[in-house]
């Protein structure tokens, strides 16, 4: 059990590492915070900075959840409450990157890393939440829509593949997590003003153009 707590502590102290304002600041010599959204999320990065370090941003969020879930895997194979480690190390993962100490617990959106670690939790279901999140971002180009509507279908996914309740409970955990997250961005929907990556990238031309 000590063990266990001590991988949990881990977890929440690598998951809570802020790749994007890291990224940004070595790369572009920027604050992430003071652009754009002020968020420290790749879509973000990927508006203020450019699509390579938002990518970059995108891969290291997702890979710091999805590795600790697989070292948990790995390490605590011979447990008996195996699958539920897992999803405990999945919410911490996503919860150390929302709300991380080293920036007064105002962090990203937890999208990256909350997909990584469904992807590591259950293959399955991780991969069709990634189809998800690529459908409807191609529907909408809209980035918030196409999180939502991708977080929202682990829930339905896991139901579908009749995954432990542990799993489910986590779904809806991280549902709302993102959800709440995103209350501005489904503020900014309501009212039509919510960006999307065809009105920044041409709002971007008519920059360079001006």
């Amino acid at each position: 059990m000590l063990h266990q707590l001590l991988f949990l502590a881990l977890t929440y102290s690598i998951s809570a590492v802020p790749f994007g304002l890291v990224v940004a600041k070595i790369f572009a010599k920027t604050d992430i915070r003071e652009l754009g959204s002020k968020n420290i999320g790749a879509t973000n990065v990927a508006r203020v900075v450019g699509k390579k370090l938002g990518l970059l941003t995108l891969i290291l969020d997702g890979s710091k959840g999805a590795v600790m879930v697989i070292a948990a895997r790995y390490n605590f194979s011979e447990i008996d409450n195996l699958h539920l480690f897992l999803t405990l190390v999945s919410l911490i993962a996503v919860i150390g990157h929302v709300f991380p100490v080293y920036l007064h617990f105002k962090g990203g959106k937890g999208v990256a890393t909350t997909i990584a670690v469904l992807l590591a939790l259950d293959f399955r279901v991780g991969f069709l939440v990634i189809i998800f999140w690529i459908m409807s971002f191609f529907i909408f180009r809209i980035s918030s829509i196409s999180s939502l509507a991708a977080i929202a279908s682990s829930i339905a996914l896991s139901y579908y593949y009749k995954a432990p309740i542990e799993q489910i409970i986590l779904c809806w955990i991280l549902f709302m997590i993102v959800l709440i997250r995103h209350k501005e961005n489904i503020s900014r929907l309501l009212i039509g003003e919510e960006s999307s990556f065809s009105k920044a990238k041409n709002n971007a031309t008519n920059d360079t153009k001006n």
